[in-house]
C-alpha cells in the first residue's frame, strides 16, 4: 500500500485521541462512557415521558381543561418532574464528585501511575490540565444535555403548580451544570491532597452535600422578595401571582406591626377571632418571590458556583504542578 492510499485511509477514519489526550480517555473510559450513555438514555426517557404526558393533557382539552379536577390524573407526572428534579439536582452532582471527581488523580497518586506518566516527557501541570479538562468537557455536556431536555420536559406545565416550578425548575438551566462541576473538581482537589482514593471518595461525600445543604438553605437570598398587604381582615389571604414563591405570612396590624401566625394559634375559631380583635389585626402581610426572579436566581447562583470552581481549579493547577509528590 502506498503511502498515498495509506494517508487517505487515515483520513477517512477521522479525527482521533492522540497521545495524553488518548490516554487519559483510555484510562477513565468507563466512566466517561458510562456518562454519555446515561445521558443518552436520560435524554431519550425524557423525550418519551413528553410525549406521554402531552397525550394526556390534550385528551383533557388542556390548558382549558374539560374535567375539573384534571390535576388528580396529573398526580404521576407530577411526581415523575419532582423525582427526575431531585436526580439532576441533588443525586447527580454527589455521584459525578464522589465516582469521578475524587479517583481522578487520588487513584493514580495512591498507586504511582502519575509519577510514571510525568516521568515519560510529560511535565505535571500538562498532565494535570488534560485530566482535568477532559473530566469537566464530559461533565459539562453530559449536564447540560440532561438540564436542558429536562426543561424541555417541564416546560409546558412548569407554572401550574408552584413547588413544581421552583423545586423542578432549578434543575433546568445552568444550574445542574454549575452544581455539578463545583463537587468534581472539589472531588478532585480533595483526591489530590489525600491520596487515598477511598478516604477521598468518602471526603467527597461529605464535602458534595454540604454543598446541596448550603444551597438549600440560602438560594432564596439570591432573589428580591416582593410584600403584598391587606387591609380587610385576616380571613382571605392576598392572592399570588401564578406560580409564586410564598416566603412568609404575617398577621398585619392597625399600626403596621407584623405578627406570626402563631401568634393567635388556638384550639376554637371563637378564642382565635377573640385573639385578632385584641391585637387588633385588619389584614395580611405576605412576602413572596415572583415567578420572574427564578432564572435571575439561578444564573446568579450559577456564576457564584462557577466562580468557586474556576478557584478551585487554579488552586490544582498550582499545588499540582508544585507539590504533587
Amino acid at each position: 500500500m502506498s503511502i498515498t492510499t495509506t494517508a487517505l485511509a487515515d483520513s477517512r477514519r477521522g479525527p482521533r485521541l492522540r497521545g495524553l489526550t488518548w490516554l487519559v480517555w483510555r484510562q477513565h473510559r468507563a466512566a466517561f462512557w458510562t456518562g454519555l450513555a446515561i445521558t443518552a438514555a436520560g435524554i431519550a426517557s425524557f423525550a418519551y415521558q413528553r410525549a406521554s404526558m402531552m397525550d394526556y393533557l390534550n385528551g383533557i382539552g388542556w390548558p382549558h381543561s374539560k374535567s375539573a379536577d384534571w390535576s388528580a390524573g396529573f398526580e404521576t407526572y407530577d411526581s415523575l418532574l419532582s423525582n427526575t428534579s431531585s436526580a439532576l439536582g441533588l443525586l447527580m452532582p454527589v455521584l459525578v464528585g464522589v465516582f469521578l471527581g475524587a479517583p481522578l488523580i487520588a487513584n493514580d497518586l495512591e498507586h504511582g501511575t502519575g509519577k510514571l506518566v510525568t516521568s515519560q516527557a510529560v511535565s505535571r501541570g500538562r498532565w494535570l490540565a488534560t485530566k482535568l479538562g477532559m473530566a469537566v468537557l464530559v461533565v459539562t455536556v453530559c449536564t447540560a444535555a440532561l438540564s436542558a431536555a429536562f426543561g424541555w420536559w417541564l416546560g409546558p406545565v412548569s407554572k401550574e403548580n408552584p413547588a413544581l416550578y421552583w423545586v423542578a425548575g432549578s434543575a433546568t438551566g445552568p444550574l445542574p451544570v454549575a452544581l455539578t462541576l463545583l463537587t468534581m473538581v472539589g472531588g478532585v482537589a480533595i483526591g489530590m491532597l489525600l491520596r487515598r482514593t477511598l478516604l477521598s471518595m468518602v471526603v467527597t461525600f461529605g464535602f458534595a452535600v454540604t454543598i446541596q445543604l448550603v444551597w438549600a438553605f440560602r438560594w432564596r437570598d439570591l432573589g428580591n422578595v416582593t410584600t403584598i398587604t391587606t387591609h380587610d381582615g385576616a380571613r382571605t389571604l392576598p392572592d399570588l401571582p401564578q406560580a409564586a414563591y410564598e416566603v412568609r405570612q404575617s398577621y398585619l396590624t392597625s399600626s403596621g406591626e407584623l405578627l406570626g401566625r402563631d401568634s393567635c394559634a388556638l384550639q376554637t375559631e371563637q378564642a382565635i377571632n377573640a385573639c385578632l380583635d385584641r391585637k387588633d389585626v385588619v389584614g395580611w402581610s405576605v412576602d413572596y418571590l415572583p415567578p420572574s426572579e427564578l432564572s435571575p436566581m439561578l444564573w446568579t447562583g450559577s456564576a457564584i458556583l462557577l466562580t468557586l470552581t474556576a478557584a478551585v481549579a487554579v488552586f490544582i493547577c498550582w499545588w499540582g504542578r508544585k507539590r504533587l509528590y
